[in-house]
């Protein structure tokens, strides 16, 4: 009898902890964490993204730039070599035109050297950013789907705990098991094996006379200590 009453105490303990792990949240902290992560990491694709846009646009703006002034250049190299051969003020005018426009050229295409390494590297972190944001997404999926198993199995552990609580107070007398149950509200537990003449419940050492009406089974025996109930194979 003593053992129904201890299996009672073992699938209250299993629905408390089961109880306790639902309370927790089980994965909600790691998915809300995940989705942190993507929020914080959508927000600096967007940036990359918008860096991109802005750095295309540049290098469009640098290349048409070039295109002008290689057209300017070209248009008064014709010139020069041209009718005005014997104008010397004019092609010293060109070719001072012609020199401030070839550094003005050298600069651009540095500048535009310069834009398409940075568009280079942003693409990179673009592509590194997107196959984040996958990772992170597959990744809450699975703690998701992980939780959505784990609070399935612990109901059906707490309903399978409670079946079989039903099941053993079915086979224990009445008044026995109003004792077992009044102890349990006081103590948390009411029920506790003896080992070596020591509550397991308490941890303390029991009297001979309480060992000696456990040995011969004279009815309810209490531990001397703690009160809960370490012999009951009557109930007279």
């Amino acid at each position: 009898m003593l053992d129904l009453l201890i299996g009672i105490q073992d699938n209250k303990k299993i629905i408390k902890e089961a109880k306790r792990e639902l309370k927790t949240g089980l994965s909600i902290y790691s998915m809300k964490k995940i989705k942190d992560e993507f929020e914080q990491e959508k927000e600096n694709y967007k940036s990359i993204d918008i860096k991109l846009k802005k750095n295309r646009t540049e290098i469009e703006s640098v290349e048409n730039k070039l295109n002008i002034v290689k057209e300017e250049i070209s248009s008064e190299e014709n010139k020069l070599y041209g009718n005005s051969k014997y104008d010397l003020k004019l092609i010293n005018s060109l070719e001072k035109s012609i020199e401030s426009k070839a550094d003005k050229v050298k600069e651009l295409e540095e500048r535009n050297l310069k834009l398409l390494y940075e568009e280079e590297e942003l693409l990179e972190q673009k592509k590194y950013s997107g196959k984040r944001l996958v990772d992170l997404q597959t990744d809450f999926h699975k703690s998701k789907k992980n939780s959505s198993e784990k609070i399935t199995r612990i109901k059906q552990n707490i309903e399978k705990a409670q079946q079989n609580i039903y099941d053993i107070e079915k086979q224990i007398p009445k008044e026995l098991l109003d004792k077992f149950n009044q102890l349990s509200s006081v103590k948390g537990t009411g029920a506790a094996r003896l080992s070596e003449g020591v509550c397991l419940g308490c941890k303390m050492k029991v009297s001979a006379m309480t060992i000696d009406n456990v040995k011969n089974r004279r009815g309810i025996v209490y531990c001397d200590n703690c009160g809960r109930i370490i012999s009951c194979n009557k109930t007279s």
